[in-house]
């Protein structure tokens, strides 16, 4: 039997990442060349199964979500602003 720590987060459909993952799937596509999910994978140099899970609102490493916010050109401070 597992227990949860009450101090343990249970990050699955947490609703920050929820929004982080709507927030980049909405940049993305304003973008008329990436469109298509595999297409910005491809030309960032970004594994496409990584993007697909972050904007699933999948639980995935920082150093993935900060590259794939530069490759959307914008600062972190602006992709944060109204995440909650």
């Amino acid at each position: 039997m597992t227990t949860t720590n009450s101090t343990e987060l249970n990050l699955d459909k947490d609703p920050v990442l929820l929004k982080i993952g709507d927030r980049v799937r909405q940049l993305r596509k304003s973008n008329p060349d990436y469109i298509n999910y595999e297409v910005f994978a491809y030309k960032n140099n970004i594994n496409k199964v990584t993007l697909s899970k972050i904007e699933k609102g999948e639980n995935h490493n920082v150093a993935s979500l900060i590259k794939i916010i530069r490759a959307l050109d914008i600062s972190i401070e602006d992709f944060f602003k109204g995440i909650e």
